[in-house]
């Protein structure tokens, strides 16, 4: 049950983090409106500026994190796999009645 308690902790952060996320998107959308620009086109001036070393290396990091993010989702199921309670496989007597 505690191993439960743990993933659904960590559903909720990263539920924190992607609503934090999302907040501060629209924020950015927000200022960009309100300096008269469009967001969408502020977004792909932006991108064209980003050289190809640039996005090679956002590459590799965004990779990196998602190669880290796999292991601790494997190490988690590893944990909550060891500490499940094993079961008996076999069937138990029939208690006397009295």
């Amino acid at each position: 049950m505690a191993n439960t308690k743990d993933i659904e902790q960590l559903m909720r952060e990263a539920n924190e983090i992607t609503a934090a996320a999302r907040q501060a998107l629209d924020a950015a959308d927000e200022f960009y409106r309100d300096q008269g620009l469009d967001p969408e086109k502020v977004r792909s001036v932006l991108a064209g500026q980003l050289d190809d070393k640039g996005q090679a290396e956002a590459k590799t990091r965004f990779e990196q994190d998602m190669a880290e993010v796999e292991r601790d989702a494997a190490e988690e199921a590893a944990r909550a796999s060891f500490a499940a309670p094993q079961r008996s496989g076999a069937a138990r007597k029939p208690r006397q009645m009295v």
